[in-house]
Order: C-alpha cells, then structure tokens, then sequence
C-alpha cells in the first residue's frame, strides 16, 4: 500500500486528476472519521476533511516518500483538528441530550437488536458516559485515543502521524487513560 501511495502522489505532482481522486477516494472516510471524533459535529467535520485535502494536495511537493502519505496525512488532519478547537474551544455535549431540530427537540435514538433492553440502557449509558468524559480530555491527549481505538493505529503509527517520540505517545495514552478514569470516577469502568 505503501508504494502505491508513493506512485500516486508522484502521479498527482505531475498533475494527473485520477491520481487526485483516487488518493481522496482511498482516505476520505478515514480523514472525516478523525475530524469528526475531535470535533463532533458532522457538519465542522466535513468542512476540516476538505480543508485537510486542499492542504495536502497544495503541499504533495513537501512530502517525504521516507514515511507513509497516510501518517503525513492524519498528522495534518490532526493538527487542523487541534488548531480548531484551541480557536472555538468546542462544549461537549453529552450523546443523552436532546437535539434541536425544525419540528422542536428531539431524543436521540440508538438501536442495538441483540441486546435487551437493560443491557441496551447500560450500554448507552456507559458510552454517554466514556464520550462525554473523552470530550473533557485536552487535545493532545484526545488525538492519541482517536488515532489509537477508534482509527485502529498503532504506537508506532501514531508517532509517525504526530512527528513526536514512541515514548511520547506511549506516555500520553497512560495518561489520557489514567485522566478517564480520575473523570469517570471509577478503575474498573474498562474492564
């Protein structure tokens, strides 16, 4: 994968279209999926994904084919993430509240067929709880738990995306794992 994303930035520096489609086609989703964890809101995240792609593509003479063009590409979409909220300061809302809408609020809604009712409340509860207390997170240490639970990254990779020390982000999840549960106010919540 690798190589074939090193060709098709050699083939979008020449200017090919197709190459330029192909390499947004391939990283759309997973580009979106990050803005719209760090930002959580469809809308702002739509608008940081094509904001990532318009710099990325205005700077392909930049990258280095020495790394993978998918960890240059998250580390820029990190950082505009980043420098978003640092500039709106986002309020987390917890996923319970109702939603404004054109016919007044309304309750969100979860399906989950293969759990009863109870398990299901218990579910929802526990994720309201665990997405309200990862909103609460500073930045640099929400990025890490994007990148490494919900993007699937390893250590490896994420210090590849972010330009910083295997250490370092080894470091910052402990303790970005450690904060959730000072916030969550309980050491077995994950088990």
């Amino acid at each position: 994968m690798r190589e074939e994303d090193i060709q098709l930035v050699a083939r979008a520096r020449s200017g090919e279209e197709r190459a330029y489609r192909t390499l947004l086609e391939k990283y759309e989703r997973p580009v979106f999926s990050i803005c719209l964890r760090m930002v959580r809101n469809r809308d702002e995240a739509a608008d940081l994904s094509q904001e990532a792609f318009i710099k990325v593509f205005a700077s392909l003479d930049r990258y280095n084919p020495a790394y993978a063009f998918s960890s240059w590409l998250f580390k820029i979409t990190a950082n505009l993430c980043i420098d978003h909220i640092r500039k709106r300061k986002i309020d987390t809302l917890p996923m319970d509240e109702p939603v404004d809408s054109e016919r007044g609020e309304m309750q969100r809604q979860y399906v989950a067929p293969d759990l009863n009712p109870e398990e299901e409340l218990a579910r929802v509860e526990k994720m309201t709880r665990l997405e309200t207390a990862i909103g609460r997170l500073p930045e640099h240490y929400r990025i890490m738990l994007v990148l490494r639970h919900q993007e699937d990254l390893s250590y490896e990779e994420i210090a590849e995306s972010l330009s910083i020390p295997l250490g370092t982000v080894k470091a910052r999840i402990h303790r970005a794992r450690e904060m959730l549960k000072g916030i969550l106010g309980e050491s077995d919540f994950f088990a």
